[in-house]
C-alpha cells in the first residue's frame, strides 16, 4: 500500500527529520494507538509541568523552608523534557502520517511556545 505525501508533509517530515511510513507490521490500528499514547503523555506531562509550577513548588517549599529559587533548576528540567515529549510525539504523528497530525501541531507549536518563554524566563532568573 502506497500513501501520496503532499510537499507540505515532506517539508514537516524533512524538518523532523522522519520518513512516513503509513504502514507498520503491527498494523495501522496498533500504530495510532501508539501516536495517541505518545500524545497524551505529552500533554499529560505538560500539564504536570504547570501544576508543580504554579500550584505545587511555589507553595510547598516555602513552607518547608526551601527558597522560591530552589524551585528554577527543577522547572527548567521540566520544561526541557516536555519540549523533547512534544518534539518525539511530533515525529511519531509525522512517520505514521497520523490523520490529525495538522490539528496536533497547533497544540504542539503553542505548547513548545509557551515553554521556550518560560524556558527563557527562568534561564533569566537563574542570571539575575
Amino acid at each position: 500500500m502506497s500513501a501520496q505525501v503532499s510537499r507540505a508533509d515532506s517539508l514537516m517530515a524533512q524538518l523532523l527529520m522522519v520518513r512516513p511510513t503509513p504502514v507498520y507490521a503491527g498494523g495501522v490500528g496498533e500504530t495510532e494507538r501508539g501516536a495517541e499514547n505518545a500524545l497524551t503523555l505529552s500533554l499529560l506531562f505538560s500539564g504536570a509541568r504547570c501544576i508543580l509550577q504554579y500550584v505545587l513548588l511555589p507553595f510547598l517549599l516555602p513552607a518547608v523552608g526551601v527558597a522560591a529559587d530552589a524551585t528554577v533548576p527543577i522547572l527548567l528540567v521540566i520544561n526541557v523534557l516536555a519540549m523533547i515529549s512534544i518534539y518525539f510525539s511530533l515525529r511519531r504523528f509525522w512517520t505514521i502520517l497520523y490523520a490529525h497530525r495538522w490539528r496536533y501541531l497547533v497544540v504542539a507549536l503553542t505548547a513548545l511556545t509557551l515553554l521556550a518563554a518560560f524556558t527563557i524566563y527562568d534561564i533569566a532568573k537563574l542570571a539575575a
